[in-house]
Order: C-alpha cells, then structure tokens, then sequence
C-alpha cells in the first residue's frame, strides 16, 4: 500500500514537470500570437561603462551594450537589428539583455529598441508548478482552491473590463460586487455550499469588512479629507477618491477573510470535538483565538506594506528629501489603508463571535424542534 502511494505521488509529480517543459516550449515558440514585434538576443556586447553623480551624491555605473536581434513575428520576421541597451547596477528599470532573451521590441523612425520583456516562458511554467504541488499535497480542496483562483482572477478581469467600458463607472461601486462574488464563491469552492462553517464566516467577512469601510468613509466625511493626498497615486486615470476606496476594499476584504477564517474554524472545530460546550465557553474561546490573530495580522499587514513602500521612500530621502515630505507622497496613503485594514481585523473578534453566537442559537433551536 506504502509503495502504490509513492508511485502514485511520483506519477503525479512526473505529470507537472511534463506540463511545464510542454509549457516551456510552446511559450519560447508562440511569438506568431502576439500582434507586438517580438525578437531573440542572439549576441550582446559591452561597449562603455561610465559612472554618473548627481547633485546629492549618488553614484551608478551606466552601461551601454550592443545588441543583435532576431526578429520572431510579423512583417519583419527573421529580419536582424542591432541597437544600444543601456542600463545601471540597479537595475530598477533598465536590465542588461543577454543572449536568448526573448523581448518585446519598439521602432523609433530610424531604429529599434528594447520596450520590455517577453517573460510569460518562465512565469507560467512555474505557476503550473506552484498548482501543481497545490493540488498534489492538498488534494480535492487544494483542486478546488486553485479552482477558485481561477474563478477570482477572472472575476477581477471582468471588473477592469466592466469599468474601462462603462461611461462615468463608479470603480467602487464595481469593486463591492466584485468583492461579494470573489468572497462568496471562494468560501463556497473551499469550504462547500452546505457547510455552516461557510456562511459563518462570509456573514463575518462581510459585517467587518462593512463596518470597517463605513468607519473609514465616516472619518474622510468628518475631517474632509484633510492630509489624503488622492493626487499623488500613480498612474491614476479616473477619479482617485474611488480608486483608493476599491483599493481598501480589497486589502480589507483579504485581511478580513484570513482572520475570520482561522477563527471560526478553530471554533467550530471546539464544538465538534466537544458538543457538550457551552456557548459562554465558546465565545470565551472565540475572544482569545481572535485576539491571539489579529495582532500578528495586523503587523503582518504593516510590514508588506512598508516592503512596498521601501524603495521609493529611499528614493526620495537620497534625493534631498525630508522625512515629512517623504511620507506624505508615498506613505500616507497606504498607511491609512493599513489602518483600516486593521480595523476590520479589530472587528472580525466581535463580528465572528456574534454570528457564532446567533447560527448556534438557530442550531439549537433546530435539533429541539426536531425532537
């Protein structure tokens, strides 16, 4: 029985890296799919290096290499250009091409040029990976997870498109649907449709998330908005008061749902295991597991968010910039947003307790009735 469960793991394994060299190789092969001129580096060159300061003191090494490229696709197929890549040790925008790199290329009246990176050959083979080992080691509900995924990446498409061609669209509006189908049908696909477990902790995710959402509209009403810079998002192309509020949303929305769960579940979990608990003992439960979660959240949430905010903010301080100056362009907003992510952890606890409390009182009354 040992060994059929080990062939059967390593069938399984075989399986995923087959799919990932088959997905290797057509992806190094589909440039005729793409309408963009793609190419492939078949040399490149240094030529100079030189180093630059500005005005504060900073140095980076600039180089400049000459690159010979295969055209792949369109008119100019087989065709092979040559042009000057520059770029810098930091590499934060600009990258050195090597040979094999497979690249999007742009043309300029007289020459071509780098545009970007043809990366989906490496990216995609390990997101079969990632999948794969998912639903080998988690089986059924691993199958289902990455199934509802898949039902929230498209989900999220559908939002953009629906936004980009509805005229004068509210995005937030948008996002709040897009939020209650992305929660729902991912409880539903992980945890099952007959499950109180699930609908335990969807109407937690979406009473906290609420409250949390409502706080934080009640505090821009009452203080009118006084230190949000809306203005200083990137690349913002509609109103950005709704951006930001669909990007609160969102981050509130995971934050919530990761809480809520563990939650829940834990609680849910005590009730099976000893159906004679009260429900005193149960929320009692529920108050610590809740208050043991949502400071680790909470400060979970605090470090992506500066990880985020790392590099520019060492930007704009080695560019002669005060801390002030520094925080208001790029950290003030995504502070606020870490705040009331944290209140909606804050009030997962009594929201998630509250509902515990309700559907095992409606269970009671059930098994009575049935009696």
């Amino acid at each position: 029985m040992k060994q059929k469960k080990i062939t059967h793991f390593t069938l399984k394994l075989l399986t995923v890296l087959i799919l990932m060299l088959i997905s290797f190789v057509v992806l190094r092969h589909n440039a005729s799919w793409y309408q963009d001129t793609i190419g492939e580096v078949t040399s490149s060159k240094q030529v100079s290096s030189k180093v630059l300061q500005d005005q504060y003191g900073n140095k980076v090494t600039q180089h400049h290499q000459k690159v010979t490229v295969k055209i792949l696709n369109t008119k100019d197929k087989d065709k092979t250009v040559s042009f000057i890549n520059s770029y810098d040790d930091a590499q934060a925008i600009t990258q050195p091409l090597r040979q094999h790199d497979q690249i999007f290329l742009a043309r300029s009246e007289k020459a071509w040029g780098l545009k970007n990176f043809k990366r989906d050959s490496f990216w995609i083979p390990i997101l079969i990976l990632v999948m794969g080992f998912l639903i080998i080691s988690m089986g059924k509900a691993g199958g289902f997870m990455v199934a509802s995924l898949a039902i929230n990446i498209m989900l999220f498409i559908g939002a953009i498109y629906l936004n980009m061609v509805t005229k004068e669209a509210n995005i937030f509006w948008i996002f709040i649907l897009f939020s209650i189908l992305a929660s729902t049908l991912t409880l539903i696909f992980v945890m099952g449709i007959k499950n109180r477990l699930t609908w335990t902790v969807l109407l937690t995710v979406a009473t906290s998330t609420t409250a949390a959402m409502l706080i934080g509209l009640l505090v821009f009403k009452v203080t009118n908005g006084k230190g949000l810079h809306f203005e200083l998002m990137s690349f913002i192309t509609q109103l950005p008061q709704p951006m930001f509020l669909s990007m609160t949303l969102v981050g509130v929305l995971g934050a919530v749902m990761d809480e809520a769960t563990d939650m829940i579940a834990t609680l849910f979990s005590l009730e099976r295991d000893h159906p004679e608990i009260g429900i005193k003992d149960l929320l009692v439960t529920g108050r610590h597991v809740g208050q043991e979660i949502f400071g680790a959240l909470s400060n979970t949430l605090f470090l992506i968010f500066i990880a985020e905010q790392i590099p520019m903010a060492i930007l704009y301080l080695r560019n002669g910039n005060n801390w002030g100056f520094t925080y208001t362009m790029n950290l003030s907003l995504g502070m606020v947003q870490t705040l009331i992510s944290a209140i909606g952890i804050v009030l997962t606890v009594p929201a998630g307790i509250f509902w515990v409390w309700i559907l095992h009182k409606w269970q009671q009354k059930k098994l009575e009735a049935k009696v």
